[in-house]
């Protein structure tokens, strides 16, 4: 039987993270009917064993996958599998703040339009991040994703991609959102596709935002559903590592496949 709501989790040996994300599930999701699919990618931190258990008690699934996948991929294969009008593809690192999904989904029921919603998303601490975003430029990729970045601490560039003035008080449309918590209609999948599984790690967001404009459908930040994520934000704790590395790969792709999006209030509906 069709769920309104298909909750998507993909996981890789962040264990205590999950548990707290799926108790956040558990505790504020009411009176929606909703499954939980959680794609287990390869850990081996007793993932496996906890989820074998939480499943004699509470309605999951689980894909084991026996070698590490890339997030995209993992994402399709939840998707793949669903059964929901709507998808919410949540990070392990989230934890849902009440009726935070209620708010979500009552928006899309309302905006008919809408392909995609994202709620606020807020530091451990309470704290805002900035979780909606411009399309990247050239300034923006060498500013942000190329070693000369060192040269560009906290430059106007950066905080213009990252539209720190902007109203995070408001519902509006925006360019794309942060994968963290994306809540998004079935319909606009059957329309545009999947998430391109080219994208190993990061990126794979600003593709599907910027497919689902191009496709005819909006992307919005409604503020009055919050999630709280911690945001480990990997590629950005060194200059080099492997997730700075995982994240240029895909920016190199995505510049290969869309190019720079140049006239930034129309570009979205290139």
């Amino acid at each position: 039987m069709n769920k309104a709501l298909s909750i998507i989790i993909v996981s890789t040996n962040e264990i205590g993270l999950l548990r707290k994300c799926i108790q956040s599930i558990i505790q504020t999701v009411k009176k929606i009917s909703f499954e939980l699919i959680v794609i287990n990618n390869s850990s081996d931190d007793g993932t496996g064993k906890y989820l074998s258990r939480l499943k004699t008690s509470f309605p999951l699934h689980i894909v084991t996958n026996k070698r590490v996948e890339g997030f995209a991929s993992n994402c399709n294969q939840g998707i793949q599998i669903s059964t929901g009008d709507y998808l919410l593809i949540l990070n392990p690192d989230t934890r849902l703040q009440p009726n935070a999904v209620q708010h979500l989904l009552s928006f899309m029921w309302t905006h008919k339009s809408a392909g995609i919603c994202a709620p606020k998303l807020l530091n451990p601490d309470g704290s805002l991040q900035f979780s909606f975003r411009h399309f990247p430029t050239w300034k923006s990729f060498i500013a942000r994703r190329t070693p000369l970045r060192i040269f560009f601490p906290n430059s106007k560039i950066n905080d213009l991609h990252l539209m720190k003035q902007a109203d995070h008080t408001i519902t509006q449309k925006v360019d794309w959102v942060l994968g963290g918590c994306m809540c998004i209609r079935k319909k606009s999948i059957n329309d545009i596709g999947l998430l391109d599984s080219k994208y190993h790690l990061y990126v794979d967001d600003i593709d599907f935002c910027l497919r689902n404009w191009r496709g005819g459908w909006s992307v919005w930040y409604v503020p009055s559903a919050r999630v709280i994520h911690h945001h480990q934000a990997k590629s950005d704790k060194a200059l080099f590592n492997i997730y700075s590395l995982y994240h240029l790969k895909s920016m190199i792709h995505f510049l290969w496949k869309h190019g720079f999006t140049l006239n930034r209030k129309k570009r979205h509906m290139l």
